[in-house]
């Protein structure tokens, strides 16, 4: 394993850094959290424009087509900037068109999410799903031209601002079966879809998704029929590691603010800095990062060569979840009663870390994964 980046990947590093340094400052992450979806939409059109929307899409569809270590380079500085809007679902949606859609599901879709004119999210997530959609009980009934989708999803991202709706529903089967479980394209705009919002720490945009007889044609469908759990499984394994890269790349602007402030803040004559104690908390913080970092990476390389990567995922967002938190929770400590001032940047960090935890199941969840291969 080599997780030195290559030319182009430091290239890409290096101009994400530069471009969201200006373009997506702490003003403006407060604009779009307190409602700005113009801010939001003006932000994405602006990425899409440097062909990050389609760094994974073929070329065949007007995309860039490389790979999932690219990608990664890229949601590590999404993390460094607290970058908001529907990245990952985004991602999760283009890898299942890329995986199981049509070539003409891709050539209606594909170039316009790479172009940023059309934005995907999920809907997979119900109540008491425990993250797994094989627990889905939302209905696909079919009739004799489509299917009419019933039922609620839960923590839908950015669905307010989507134009497709990835959705899980079942075809068949009972709870907790894994087959039975189809994938559809769903028009977020739909009439019979009620949008409720959620209130959420991190000021992530989230919604129920209320779906009331939605008519979804069979040419609309992701796969076969009955079997689109193990493509939604794969699509989510990749994503999970994106995200605990982005992790990283949050805890690692935490630990940066932080060194900062204690080169400057004195007390009893003296920065922080140089107090011993204070050094060996931080330097704590710098190997909760790094372990992060490499554990990370290893899934993204294990999953860039195809290989059966879901006990390194798991073990990568165990770590990534424990170790984030730590640097929160640190950070806070150290910068002490200013930690927790709303319109100091660090809290910002503070509450993406604690729901990424939860995202793309929880600590537990990839515990329990990682027993089964024991």
């Amino acid at each position: 394993m080599d997780f030195r980046f290559n030319k182009e990947q430091e290239m890409l590093k290096k101009s994400a850094r530069n471009f969201l340094k200006t373009r997506c400052d702490s003003t403006t992450i407060r604009e779009i959290e307190a409602g700005g979806d113009g801010a939001l939409r003006k932000l994405w059109k602006a990425s899409a424009k440097l062909d990050w929307m389609s760094i994974l899409i073929p070329e065949d569809y007007e995309g860039v087509g490389w790979g999932i270590i690219d990608q990664a380079v890229l949601c590590e500085e999404f993390g460094r900037a607290a970058m908001p809007g529907p990245i990952l679902p985004n991602i999760t949606g283009t890898w299942l068109l890329i995986s199981g859609g049509t070539d003409q599901q891709k050539q209606q879709i594909l170039p316009d999410i790479g172009a940023g004119k059309r934005i995907l999210t999920t809907a997979f997530d119900e109540k008491g799903a425990f993250y797994d959609p094989k627990f889905n009980v939302l209905e696909a009934k079919k009739t004799e031209t489509g299917y009419q989708l019933n039922g609620t999803k839960l923590f839908v991202p950015y669905a307010e601002l989507a134009d497709y709706l990835i959705v899980s529903a079942r075809t068949s089967g009972t709870v907790g079966e894994k087959n039975g479980i189809t994938l559809f394209i769903v028009d977020a705009k739909s009439k019979e879809i009620q949008l409720t919002p959620l209130v959420t720490m991190s000021g992530e945009k989230q919604y129920q998704v209320d779906f009331n007889e939605v008519f979804v044609k069979a040419i609309d469908i992701i796969g076969d029929v009955d079997n689109g759990y193990p493509l939604v499984a794969a699509c989510l394994e990749k994503t999970t590691a994106l995200q605990c890269v982005e992790m990283v790349g949050g805890a690692q602007k935490e630990l940066d603010i932080t060194a900062d402030y204690l080169k400057t803040r004195e007390q009893f004559g003296k920065p922080l800095g140089t107090f011993q104690a204070v050094q060996h908390r931080l330097a704590d913080m710098y190997i909760d990062v790094q372990g992060a970092r490499w554990i990370s990476y290893q899934a993204i390389w294990q999953l860039s060569e195809g290989m059966d990567a879901g006990q390194a995922v798991s073990i990568a967002k165990v770590f990534t979840n424990k170790a984030a938190q730590r640097v929160a929770f640190s950070a806070q400590q150290l910068h002490g009663g200013m930690g927790l001032d709303m319109e100091y940047d660090l809290q910002i960090y503070y509450r993406r870390a604690k729901c990424f935890e939860l995202k793309l199941g929880t600590s537990d969840f990839h515990l329990d994964r990682i027993e089964q291969v024991l």
